[in-house]
């Protein structure tokens, strides 16, 4: 064997690259290329017999379709189901392990072998001119051809190199056979070295491989089911692949056993464990799985074993009765937020709005009705008395008196301003009887400290309440220094704003009680025919106030104000007392210790009582004071 026969310049100096371009003019005359192969077959070619070629015909692992071409040597084709490809039943193979084998046909030179298939060609020997195995194949990660193929009737000169590394030539002419996967096409070329009439550049453009017919199925098979390898070139990997589905011990045949796939908690772990398409509860392989069982919000068991109990289940989140009380959010869909929400009632939070009176008594008369107080606490000090029932409603000292034959009835325009609880002299406060009067247009008019003055506003009209934004009343000073004062509002009424506190030390040594701030408000009805007009004799206070010091008095109701909501609410402290026709005890944030209105009587009310306060304050009880 002449190693010449495989130098570039034998047969032609066109390179691999200038031959493609001759290839597509010669496509174009493939019928001429026909009749004259044809011509050539009767009357020039020897065509050897092959052994064993009745089993040649193409079947599916012949899997390589299509031609090549040479511009010296014609079209060559890959397989007997090529439309007018002659040649009898043959076809070209690339199998599982990339191996190339099978036969070709031309009609020029006969039957072409390929790598371990040229065995059948042992004319000219089986040795290769690289001196090798007697192989062809592609490589595993570039799918460049290596090996060789060869005309049978040419002998020793009939090999076929399918790559420059065969004769370790590619410095010289770099050139393979390609295949690639995303078009199943193979390119490139080979080289046939004859001199003189060698094929010379063999382009492989047109050749079709289908891989996957090539190839075994993927599984049943333990290894190719869990190799990570798309083995069979179907586009889908191990239990992915429908020929490993269901295939025990490689791919779980249900949902339950994932853990041959390394997974845990089969049925909710998100994952498609037996690739059938539905997942963990969807799958019906979960259905009788604990964690697929629907969550009974309310019969105390953990009914899916995920460890969370009724509402603490997240599938009972949007569940009636299952509010959580403490986030802010309506979890249930009941327009009810936290502990406004009833499912919240037993809440630590959520205790329902109650009343506190420290140190002092509570009068009404027509009844008390309201939330009892927590477990250890009362709603007054001392006593609880009304002309009507009481319901849910305790005292320290266990005074409750209902149904009382005592008249408790309310200073009052209608009575002179004089009841059982005290006499009001509206006429004497107003005349200066008490204290000097001073007429104001608004409460930035009142003196710090009060000065023992009494502060009138009465308009002409009352479209809006006065106004009483957040004030610190001071102490006086001096053997003459006045601390008290009253705000009377005439045909009116108050709206509190902000917190209105005394200042946070009493009175000492060198100074006198009369020194010490004491603030009385008294909100008149505006009279008409007898009758208190609407929007006057009134007393509010805003939801955001906390804290509020002073006795106040209104002749028809004061209104502690809300939000509306548990949990934008805040409590209010009252340090004083508060004395009205109706008290509207509004606010609705309460915890076991904190009431949502906590009125601690102050004992400055009797100390020091504001101008004209002194018969009302000669019936509160007499304690020690809070300040």
């Amino acid at each position: 064997m002449s190693k010449n026969r495989f130098q570039r310049g034998a047969l032609s100096s066109t390179s691999p690259k200038a031959r493609r371009g001759s290839a597509r003019a010669h496509h174009q005359l493939i019928g001429l290329f026909t009749i004259a192969a044809a011509l050539l077959l009767v009357a020039n070619v020897a065509v050897i017999s092959i052994p064993g070629s009745k089993s040649l015909q193409a079947t599916v692992a012949e899997n390589v379709t299509g031609w090549a071409w040479s511009a010296s040597g014609g079209w060559l084709s890959m397989n007997d189901t090529n439309l007018g490809s002659g040649g009898g039943q043959y076809g070209m193979r690339v199998d599982y392990n990339r191996n190339i084998s099978g036969f070709s046909w031309s009609s020029n030179e006969g039957w072409v072998c390929w790598g371990s298939s040229c065995t059948a060609c042992p004319a000219g020997g089986l040795v290769p001119p690289d001196g090798g195995a007697l192989s062809a194949s592609f490589d595993d990660t570039t799918w460049e051809a290596q090996g060789w193929g060869k005309f049978c009737n040419l002998g020793d000169e009939g090999w076929i190199s399918l790559s420059c590394e065969n004769m370790s030539e590619c410095g010289t002419s770099d050139y393979s056979v390609t295949f690639s996967t995303s078009t199943n096409m193979m390119g490139g070329w080979a080289w046939h070295g004859r001199t003189p009439s060698g094929w010379g550049w063999i382009n492989f453009d047109l050749v079709r491989m289908d891989y996957a017919l090539a190839n075994p199925p993927e599984g049943p098979d333990v290894v190719k089911c869990r190799n990570g390898i798309d083995d069979d070139l179907d586009g889908l990997i191990d239990c992915n692949d429908p020929d490993c589905t269901f295939f025990e011990p490689a791919c779980p045949s249900v949902e339950t056993n994932c853990a041959l796939i390394g997974q845990v908690n089969c049925c909710k772990n998100t994952v498609d464990d037996d690739f059938d398409g539905p997942r963990d509860c969807m799958d019906p392989d979960c259905a009788a799985a604990p964690e697929c069982q629907p969550e009974d919000c309310a019969n105390g068991i953990d009914d899916n074993a995920d460890g969370f109990i009724d509402c603490a289940d997240s599938l009972c989140l949007s569940q009636p009765g299952c509010e959580i009380c403490d986030n802010t959010i309506d979890d249930d869909g009941d327009a009810l937020i936290d502990c406004d929400d009833p499912d919240c009632v037993n809440f630590s939070t959520c205790t329902p709005a109650w009343l506190q009176s420290k140190y002092g008594n509570v009068y009404a008369r027509l009844g008390v009705d309201g939330n009892p107080p927590p477990p250890g606490m009362a709603n007054a000090t001392y006593c609880i008395t009304s002309q009507g029932t009481i319901v849910q409603a305790t005292s320290e000292t266990g005074c409750v008196e209902a149904v009382s034959s005592e008249n408790i009835s309310l200073p009052a325009g209608g009575n002179g301003y004089v009841s059982s609880l005290g006499r009001i002299d509206v006429a004497g406060i107003l005349n200066g009887r008490y204290g000097a009067v001073e007429t104001i247009s608004n409460t930035n008019e009142i003196d710090i400290p009060l000065a023992g003055k009494v502060y009138v506003y009465e308009p002409n009209s009352c479209p809006t309440p006065l106004t009483l934004p957040a004030k610190t009343f001071l102490n006086a000073a001096g053997q003459t220094g006045r601390g008290n004062g009253l705000l009377v509002i005439k045909g009116c009424s108050l709206h509190i704003t902000g917190d209105v506190e005394y200042e946070s030390s009493g009175v000492g040594a060198g100074q006198y009680l009369r020194n010490l701030a004491s603030f009385g408000v008294l909100s008149l009805c505006r009279y008409q025919s007898g009758t208190c007009q609407v929007g006057t004799g009134n007393i509010t206070i805003d939801s955001g106030v906390t804290d509020v010091v002073g006795t106040y008095y209104a002749e028809q109701t004061i209104s502690t104000g809300s939000t509306g909501s548990r949990s934008t609410d805040v409590p209010l402290n009252v340090y004083g007392a508060l004395v009205a026709r109706q008290i509207d005890l509004q606010r609705q944030a309460s915890t076991p210790t904190t009431p949502a209105e906590r009125i601690t009587f102050d004992g400055r009310s009797v100390v020091n009582p504001p101008p004209g306060y002194q018969d009302v304050a000669k019936s509160l009880p007499s304690v020690s004071d809070k300040y």
